[in-house]
């Protein structure tokens, strides 16, 4: 008789410490569709959300200015001029192109908010609709799709990674992840305000949760079962105490064991599991945590930070180009990772990554020059063209190239992992959500090409799950943003056909 392994299956050590498995061929039925114990294999679901509008303003989607040279050229702006299938890839989409990804992934363009542009009354927002004072008035509609009444940043309703955590509550560890790589505000004299919120349970202040911006303690939190107490200098002195126990070693024997049982395909599966898991303990102990009190401002604490200080302006006048960062590439990636992890091992099966908050005023000097284009200027400002040599829609799609890599590096690690006859991709749904488009400011309900806007706006929608059919780009005809997140939840095994005010998916992702 074949050896089985029930799906739930544990690695168990001293101290309460676990590791859960990856799918495994002994886990599966015969044709590798669902699990020997006749469960379907899950369905996840991931948000990944950049703090910034895809356009500048005054700038049309081909003009830019570049190193100090005006540009008319095509291809920036990340919505590809052709629709449908073969299109070319945008600049944005250049790293997503280069990891052979554009197959797994859709875009979907011309997503519009409704917004009344003649009456700025609260009483006058249509359904799903935005109050008219960007950036909070566009937020409640995008995150829950339930209209804003105020320019203030919360949702007025649950968030799509919620109703699927909802639908999968208490199957998992984990009911969701919720992380955010930005981990301080960076602007002097003001705070979050509420920016830090993407994910909530149900509407307003009470129904908000709040992100973990800790890679240690997310690590020791999913691995583990380390839940940090409210004292944060006893949560550093317990972390400290426990990360000098690996979670591979106090499982060492039992893994051993399961690997003498299996198929060699599954070992092959197993020791890259525990090889990555060892990677993931490694890379948490090279980034330091940061000072007690997040919320408190911090000088400059030099190269490479912890935690950056605030930024010292936000032009090219005046700011600093080594504060208003604290490494969000590396924390973005580590997150990744951990979301990677947490599917691989079915301990949760939805999770956001909030690389960073609403009108972020992340420094983006550091980012954009590792891309070759060093824009002095914070992520908001840039696209109210804070750099006087690099504005526009190149400089726009060059910071939204960076969000991306994010999202690339997770698409490509969910691809790389096996599961069933395919792989977890597959079974996976992969949004990317931008704050805002380009269009009509939404403000004034009048000045055209603006980064203050509802209009434009562009979703990417990953994976296959539930029958999604990505490797198009797919114009939305102005369809809400709910909208395509209603199919990117019934992707991942929604099955209502509502997402707060709003009514419809979008057929088109799954033709």
């Amino acid at each position: 008789m074949a050896f089985r392994l029930d799906r739930r299956t544990l690695l168990r050590g001293i101290g309460g410490a676990a590791v859960g498995l990856p799918v495994l061929e002994c886990m599966l039925n015969g044709n590798g569709t669902a699990y020997a114990q006749g469960m379907p294999i899950p369905r996840r679901f991931v948000l990944l959300f950049a703090g910034q509008s895809i356009g500048g303003d005054g700038w049309a989607k081909n003009r830019s200015r570049i190193r100090g040279t005006n540009v008319t050229e095509e291809g920036h702006f990340i919505a590809p001029v052709q629709t449908g299938r073969g299109y070319t890839p945008t600049t944005p989409l250049q790293d997503l192109a280069a990891a052979n990804l554009l197959g797994d992934l859709s875009i979907v363009s011309n997503l519009r908010i409704p917004f009344n542009a003649t009456d700025p009354a609260a009483t006058a927002v249509p359904l799903g609709g935005a109050y008219r004072d960007f950036h909070g008035g566009g937020a409640s509609p995008l995150l829950s799709g339930v209209r804003s009444t105020a320019a203030e940043f919360r949702a007025n309703g649950i968030t799509s990674d919620q109703v699927i955590a909802q639908l999968n509550a208490g199957r998992t560890r984990f009911d969701s992840l919720v992380y955010r790589a930005q981990p301080s505000w960076y602007l002097s004299g003001s705070s979050y305000a509420g920016r830090q919120y993407i994910s909530y349970r149900g509407a307003g202040n009470a129904g908000r949760i709040e992100a973990q911006d800790r890679p240690q303690v997310a690590v020791q939190s999913l691995f583990s079962g380390f839940t940090p107490p409210d004292s944060a200098d006893a949560a550093r002195f317990d972390f400290n105490r426990r990360a000098r126990i690996s979670v591979l070693d106090v499982v060492l024997g039992k893994r051993d064991r399961l690997l003498q049982k299996v198929s060699a395909a599954d070992r092959v599966r197993l020791e890259r599991h525990f090889d990555e898991i060892r990677a993931l303990e490694q890379r948490a102990q090279m980034i330091q945590p940061p000072a007690a009190g997040t919320c408190r401002i911090l000088p400059d604490p030099g190269p490479d930070p912890a935690i950056g200080g605030d930024n010292a302006g936000s032009d090219s006048g005046s700011i600093g180009t080594n504060t208003g960062y604290s490494q969000e590439t590396e924390r973005a990636e580590l997150f990744a990772d951990l979301i990677h992890m947490a599917f691989t091992c079915d301990l949760t099966r939805a999770a956001t990554l909030q690389i960073t908050t609403f009108q972020s005023h992340m420094n983006v000097f550091p980012t954009s020059s590792a891309l070759g284009l060093p824009i002095r200027a914070d992520l908001h400002e840039t696209g109210h063209n804070g750099d006087a040599d690099n504005r526009g829609q190149f400089a726009i799609s060059t910071n939204l190239r960076w969000h991306l890599l994010a999202y690339t590096h997770l698409l490509r690690r969910l691809k790389e992992t096996a599961e069933g006859g395919g792989n977890l991709l597959d079974n996976t749904v992969a949004v990317f959500m931008p704050e805002g488009g380009h269009g009509t400011q939404l403000n004034d309900g009048a000045s055209a090409d603006q980064t203050h806007s509802v209009e434009n706006m562009v979703l990417l929608i990953g994976g296959r799950a539930g029958g999604l059919r990505p490797g198009q780009h797919l114009d939305a005809q102005r369809a809400h943003p709910g909208s395509a997140l209603i199919s990117a939840m019934q992707g991942a095994g929604y099955m209502g056909d509502t997402f707060g005010e709003v009514t419809g998916g979008l057929a088109g992702l799954f033709a």
